[in-house]
């Protein structure tokens, strides 16, 4: 039996699958990632088969003139400027990924996909005749409890909660439904009639929603109670853990020399993030609050600090690194989020765009970090961000809070569960 786990986009957008792959191959499923090229190098670091669909609409993520204004504030600039670029990247290479998607997926029993491929999986997996398993990353399907974040963020009335939801997953189905139609019609099928898209189809046919997520990153706390029973919340996905004695020789080395100093953490995964300005944040930091820090580079092209105090990495095992730091600053990406909290060290959120302030606003209320400070603001807001990171370093509260919070995730193998649920819902 073999098992296809898609999603494009950027590391964290494909992780989540990546561990359930691994989940099913313990379980003697032949599986295999699918994906845009760029995700290769991750796939295949798991020792998992990858195959490659054309496009690479994350890599727009990575050019200069974007990051430019990003740090110069003009984020809505900056979104409306990515959106144009991707539809138009898309249109260049939408043709040869839907004949990518149906030449990777032809040999599949069962479909696993992400929130950036369900439109294209569904139908394949429809065509196919063989079951289809939609993972959410975030809280975002429909509740009276709590609004949609992309819409609003304060909790108002029920009925308006609801409608926030609806409302947005109507307005993408709007952009979406005519190129999903036609893919369809490439296949035979008939078209999508409904009005909100996949979350049209995942409620009328009660299909099995994974939520790769712990009830701690619900808003409530808790799975709303008007989620109904095939919308399955058991914890984070994570891949297996890193072996300790993996860490690299360079990392341990300055960890080993940090001992009674505190080292804190610097990153914001695959975000967009001029080198100069993040040097400089760690540097204030290192030299004002007296630590020493660990900037994970990634995109941004440092390569090295003149300070001994700061060691540059490309990029380093979060699930390591993590509990031996005291601090972590990061974009609040869900993956990252996740890292975090189950690593049981504060967190200082530096959001850049889309559901990284909503997640930033999660932490906060949990305990486990001060209020976020957008990552735009960072220049003119050094003084913002030693405060908060000197309250995270200091807060005795913050740390027992952290410290509960990695105590729950370690409750539960969200992986497991969720590998169980979708084998006992379609293949028993």
């Amino acid at each position: 039996m073999k098992c296809a786990f898609c999603n494009v986009g950027s590391r964290g957008d494909l992780q989540p699958l990546v561990a359930l792959a691994l989940g099913f191959q313990a379980k003697g499923w032949d599986v295999v990632v699918i994906s845009e090229e760029r995700n290769r190098a991750l796939a295949e670091s798991f020792s998992l088969s990858f195959r490659a669909i054309a496009g690479d609409l994350a890599g727009i993520v990575f050019e200069e003139e974007h990051a430019e204004m990003l740090v110069k504030g003009r984020l809505l600039k900056m979104i409306q400027e990515m959106r144009r670029e991707m539809e138009r990247r898309k249109k260049m290479s939408w043709d040869q990924a839907l004949k990518d998607w149906v030449e990777t997926t032809r040999d599949v029993q069962l479909i696993v996909s992400g929130p950036l491929t369900c439109n294209e999986t569904y139908s394949l997996a429809e065509k196919l005749g063989v079951p289809w398993v939609p993972v959410m990353f975030g809280p975002y399907f429909p509740t009276r409890e709590f609004p949609n974040p992309f819409v609003m963020e304060s909790n108002w009335f029920s009925w308006l909660n609801l409608f926030s939801f609806n409302f947005f997953c109507w307005a993408m189905w709007q952009k979406q439904s005519s190129e999903t139609n036609a893919f369809r019609a490439e296949l035979g099928l008939e078209p999508l009639l409904c009005r909100r898209g996949m979350l049209s189809v995942v409620e009328e046919k009660e299909l099995l929603m994974i939520g790769a997520f712990h009830e701690i990153f619900i808003p409530t706390q808790r799975v709303p109670a008007d989620w109904k029973s095939h919308m399955l919340v058991r914890n984070f996905l994570f891949v297996p853990k890193t072996p300790e004695d993996s860490l690299d020789l360079e990392v341990q080395e300055f960890l080993a020399k940090s001992e009674g100093t505190g080292v804190i953490y610097l990153g914001l995964g695959s975000m967009p993030a001029p080198p100069k300005d993040l040097m400089e944040l760690v540097r204030k930091i290192v030299q004002t609050l007296e630590v020493k820090a660990v900037l994970c580079a990634g995109w941004s092209g440092v390569t090295n600090s003149e300070l001994e105090e700061i060691l540059v990495v490309k990029s380093c095992p979060h699930d390591l690194l993590f509990p031996k730091c005291k601090v972590i600053l990061h974009h609040a990406g869900v993956g990252t989020c996740a890292a975090a909290l189950r690593s049981g060290v504060p967190s200082v959120c530096l959001p850049v765009l889309m559901d990284q302030f909503s997640n930033a606003n999660q932490l906060a209320k949990l305990g486990v970090a001060p209020p976020s400070i957008p990552f735009r603001n960072v220049p003119s807001s050094h003084g913002a961000v030693l405060e908060a990171v000197r309250f995270a370093l200091e807060s005795v509260e913050m740390m027992a809070k952290a410290q509960e919070m990695s105590r729950r995730l370690e409750e539960s193998d969200g992986t497991a569960l969720c590998v169980e649920k979708i084998l006992q819902t379609y293949f028993e």
